[in-house]
């Protein structure tokens, strides 16, 4: 019986081993901010506090769990308290001795992938990219570990936003237009009734 528990005892700590780690933070701009490693070793560091001159700066590094399995890192952010033209600024590089092929970043943006470092580039790279996002809308930054081995892949990610007034929808103008030509005519008929 004793050898039944600690196979069972072995086997449940294995399995739990592997498990994915979620962190949920304040982000930018009133979001919640949310780190995935999805199994993996990836982490990120929170480095916003630490640098003037940027409303964020994140620092994320992908996977290198030797799984051989294609594993994810990620930092996703949702529920913005307006409309954010973000201005992001990046650095990247990877240790993967096969190159940046192996480990892609880049972002998501309402589940549109949008790869930001070049696979056929050098080790080091960086780059810039602008985009906007509603309150409704969510983005993520990620590094794609599509081999889990040879080398990790680490980066940078800074910049500033800009908190956009919400977009009056069209037709309100010529209503509010609208409304003062009937206050006007109601203006008249009133002087011409008094006289």
């Amino acid at each position: 019986m004793l050898k039944f528990l600690s196979a069972a005892g072995m086997c449940l700590l294995l399995a739990t081993g592997a498990q994915a780690t979620t962190v949920n933070f304040a982000g930018p701009y009133g979001s919640t901010g949310t780190f995935e490693d999805n199994g993996g070793n990836g982490w990120y560091k929170d480095k916003s506090a630490t640098y003037p001159g940027t409303d964020f700066l994140y620092r994320l590094k992908g996977s290198n769990s030797k799984s051989d399995t294609n594993i994810i890192t990620s930092l996703t952010f949702t529920g913005f308290t307006g409309v954010v033209a973000l201005t992001t600024q990046w650095v990247y590089g990877t240790y993967d001795k096969n190159g940046a092929s192996n480990d892609p970043f880049g972002l998501i943006i309402n589940g549109k992938k949008v790869q930001l470092s070049d696979d056929a580039g050098i080790s080091l790279q960086g780059g810039k990219y602008e985009f906007t996002v509603k309150p409704t809308d969510s983005f993520s930054f990620y590094i794609d570990s599509l081999d889990d081995k040879f080398g990790k892949a680490v980066a940078t990610i800074y910049g500033k936003g800009d908190l956009a007034p919400i977009p009056l929808p069209a037709a309100l103008p010529m209503a509010a237009a609208g409304l003062m030509v009937l206050g006007g005519f109601a203006s008249r008929r009133k002087k011409r009734k008094l006289a």
